[in-house]
């Protein structure tokens, strides 16, 4: 079961609400688990499709990427994009504990936008209210925590621009 925090988010204030939410959340789960054995690269980005995410024409997506389950509909990618394997694109933070930590933290959700014809090279984090530029470039393993301008090369933790095309 969803944090509270997210199913007051979502407005989910009754059991079959809850039920149904869950039932989508599995579904988005199955759908992720399901893209990782999938050996064509269109089909992939058809189930991510599915499960929410808003992804443009001819994306590539990598194996075992990670979209954000519960918020999926505030992620947007562009036309022509290539994302690498081994990725992840949150669009939340939320501590999932009962700690004094959800006060300094409560739940956060904003956007990711990505721009068209942009290369994330493998292992790359972008987090939640990123926006990416059209024909930017990620280095492999970078952690994006802020917006990336367009047509730059970012790379690092955090990613930090290293040069301008």
């Amino acid at each position: 079961m969803p944090s509270p925090e997210i199913l007051q988010y979502h407005g989910i204030d009754s059991t079959p609400k809850k039920l149904r939410y869950t039932l989508v959340q599995l579904w988005r789960f199955t759908l992720s688990r399901l893209a990782f054995f999938v050996p064509f690269k269109g089909w992939r980005a058809t189930m991510y499709r599915w499960s929410g995410v808003n992804i443009g024409r001819r994306v590539y997506i990598g194996h075992d990427m990670l979209f954000d389950r519960a918020f999926p509909e505030q992620i947007t990618i562009g036309d022509d994009t290539a994302i690498g394997d081994r990725c992840t694109i949150t669009a939340h933070g939320c501590i999932p504990t009962q700690t004094p930590l959800k006060e300094i933290y409560p739940l956060t959700v904003k956007p990711v936008n990505i721009g068209s014809r942009v290369w994330i090279m493998p292992n790359v984090t972008i987090i939640y209210g990123v926006t990416v530029g059209d024909e930017a470039v990620i280095a492999t393993g970078s952690v994006v925590t802020r917006d990336v301008p367009p047509r730059t090369l970012v790379a690092g933790i955090p990613a930090k621009v290293i040069k301008q095309f």
